[in-house]
């Protein structure tokens, strides 16, 4: 049996975004790109599917634990997208991203009362019992310390196309379907009034309409090997992270009496 020699890269499949990192069109790459981020871990996770379900032991602290923790990474998300608008060249890119920004802030929006996001996501965690006295004893585990720094030095990468990567393909495309699964969860096992659901419904409507927009600015930027290498490296590092995110609120939520904290 033939045997490939030990220098010598495996070949990557055909219709994988590496194999188009320097051949076929950029709409091509960006196409096989998303596939790949839409079928990812951090997107097909057992912790979303237990969480929909409601399988976990104790749905309450489940939802809690989500909601303290998320939130250490959730309400930079300003800052990512301030950064990424940083390091954009070209204005009509800069003008399509500060718009997203100018909905995150609650200055433009289907919000009649035009309410910041990261406000309706501390009204939703104040909902599921995080009080002053929890806040206060309230310790991130580092999965998720480490998620929000990293996250943000991609997006403030100078190298272009990670930033833009990472928003998008790795982020805006994946949220609908993400917060689809939570909101289940939340709806069929929890006893939260519906209000506090509008962080997810308004993530759910608006956010495949940013995702095309980003899609469409990654298509322009992907003529160049280099930048679709960095779009790459962008997209896959920062879906890794998600799902290290994912894995290890899995083991908090299986087992709620070993966690050692003040909730």
């Amino acid at each position: 049996m033939m045997t490939r020699p030990v220098d010598q890269p495996a070949e990557a499949p055909a219709r994988s975004s590496l194999a188009l990192l320097y051949q076929g069109s950029a709409a091509e790459f960006v196409e096989v790109l998303k596939s790949e981020a839409l079928g990812h871990s951090a997107v097909r996770h057992p912790y979303l599917r237990r969480f929909a379900q409601g399988e976990f032991p104790s749905m309450d602290f489940a939802v809690r634990d989500f909601a303290l923790q998320y939130y250490v990474y959730s309400s930079g998300f300003t800052s990512y997208l301030q950064a990424v608008i940083n390091g954009l060249a070209i204005k009509r890119h800069r003008e399509v991203l500060s718009e997203n920004l100018r909905e995150e802030q609650g200055l433009v929006g289907q919000d009649c009362d035009h309410t910041p996001h990261a406000e309706l996501f501390d009204r939703f965690r104040r909902a599921t019992g995080v009080t002053e006295a929890i806040e206060r004893a309230f310790v991130p585990c580092t999965t998720v310390r480490v998620w929000r720094d990293l996250f943000l030095q991609k997006c403030q990468s100078g190298q272009v196309g990670v930033g833009i990567g990472a928003i998008g393909i790795a982020t805006e495309l994946l949220v609908s379907d993400i917060y689809r699964q939570l909101l289940a969860g939340i709806r069929d096992h929890t006893c939260l009034a519906a209000e506090h659901e509008h962080f997810f419904e308004l993530h759910i409507e608006c956010d495949d309409g940013h995702a095309a927009s980003l899609l469409a600015i990654t298509e322009e930027l992907c003529d160049n090997p280099d930048v679709r290498e960095a779009v790459r490296f962008g997209v896959i590092s920062s879906l890794n992270l998600r799902t290290a995110f994912w894995d290890v609120l899995l083991a908090r939520a299986s087992q709620p009496d070993r966690i050692a904290h003040g909730h």
